[in-house]
């Protein structure tokens, strides 16, 4: 679904309320009004789409899980992460240059 030059950023109007105390954070969205609870996974993942490319984020994903929790979380956790956000429409993303539409 994501390529790495695919730019995610967060969706126009979506605001974020972190609930550091409980370990998460809510998502608000008013093109679709919506309240959405983040876990700690998807909270980081939504603050790091900010207008980065794909490629960007999972250095940046990967890079943070290890500082914090000493520890891999696989590609994929990004990922569906990722196509949850953009499908609770917290997070847009913006198809990147492929080989046939680069000039």
């Amino acid at each position: 679904m994501f390529c790495p030059t695919d730019r995610l950023d967060r969706a126009p109007g979506v605001v974020l309320r972190p609930m550091p105390e409980w370990g998460l954070a809510y998502a608000y969205t008013r093109a679709r009004p919506a309240l959405t609870e983040l876990n700690a996974t998807t909270w980081l993942i939504a603050m790091l789409c900010d207008g980065a490319t794909l490629a960007e984020i999972e250095r940046d994903f990967a890079e943070t899980v290890r500082r914090v929790a000493g520890g891999n979380v696989a590609r994929d956790t990004l990922h569906r992460g990722l196509a949850l956000l953009v499908e609770a429409g917290i997070v847009t993303r913006t198809p990147g240059a492929t080989q046939e539409t680069a000039p």
